[in-house]
């Protein structure tokens, strides 16, 4: 191997040219010599989305697999300039869960893209949301496949939840940041968040729309629901991608709690009696 060739340069600042070939299988060979133009960023952000898949992997990165090569190109294109560390993460889950026997299944690239026009923002609070959605529901017998069942996981998240775990500064406007979050996220059919605001009228929308099984709630926030398509987005980009939904809550099921973002127990509840 020529030591100035992208599989070259992209693998001494991995870790080795050998986790990348491993990762990439005979797609590897699409790493060419334009590399050698990269700034020192562009080349550690996608190494450091390399590393995140190789540890996704684990072991499995030993198996025969490849990634195709339109999937390898959104990584450069678009991880080369993620210095987000939870988007890299998802970069990171993504690469891995699109890693298959024989390279064909490209669906990565679109959930690839998908990550590159979700804000770091929006990333962070679809990240924040299932996770919350598992921790309430995990061990249920629900089945996110069924929209009645879907429904029943609807949440409460209480601003001060947010507060935390979005990791806002005093000068970041994080009332209009959520609204952000809130209306892009549901645009892309990740996340239903169709009430907000003070208890008062939380209950009063809650109660409308519910009836008895409404559980009230006492502070200012907002109201959750899953969406199908978002709990696949969030199981791909966990390095599950081939995963079923419809394991979405089961106990057997595990799925990472990254460390780049502490999220609060306190305050998040159902708000449909079971």
């Amino acid at each position: 191997m020529e030591p100035g060739t992208g599989l070259a340069i992209l693998g001494s600042a991995a870790g080795g040219a050998k986790i990348i070939e491993k990762i990439l299988g005979p797609t590897s060979a699409y790493l060419g010599e334009g590399l050698k133009a990269w700034t020192e960023n562009r080349v550690q952000n996608v190494a450091r989305i390399f590393r995140k898949t190789s540890e996704e992997l684990g072991s499995g990165i030993d198996a025969q697999g490849a990634i195709p090569p339109r999937v390898l190109k959104e990584v450069l294109d678009e991880g080369s300039f993620c210095d987000d560390e939870l988007t890299a993460e998802y970069f990171g889950g993504i690469l891995a869960s699109g890693r298959t026997p024989n390279g064909r299944d490209d669906r990565a690239a679109s959930y690839l893209r998908l990550t590159a026009e979700l804000s770091t923002y929006q990333i962070r609070f679809h990240y924040i949301a299932y996770t919350l959605f598992r921790r309430l529901f995990v061990g249920s017998n629900l089945r996110p496949s069924f929209s009645d069942d879907l429904i029943k996981m609807e949440i409460f998240v209480p601003y001060s939840l947010l507060q935390v775990a979005m990791d806002f500064t005093t000068k970041e406007p994080g009332g209009d940041i959520l609204l952000h979050c809130i209306s892009g996220l549901d645009r892309h059919d990740l996340l239903n968040c169709h009430t907000w605001g003070q208890a008062e009228h939380l209950n009063k929308m809650g109660k409308q729309h519910i009836g008895d099984s409404w559980m009230p709630v006492t502070s200012a926030g907002v109201l959750a629901l899953p969406t199908q398509f978002g709990i696949d987005y969030y199981l791909w980009a966990t390095g599950l991608g081939h995963v079923n939904r419809t394991q979405f809550v089961n106990a057997d099921l595990k799925t990472p709690e990254l460390p780049e973002v502490r999220i609060p127990e306190e305050g998040v509840t159902p708000v449909r009696k079971q």
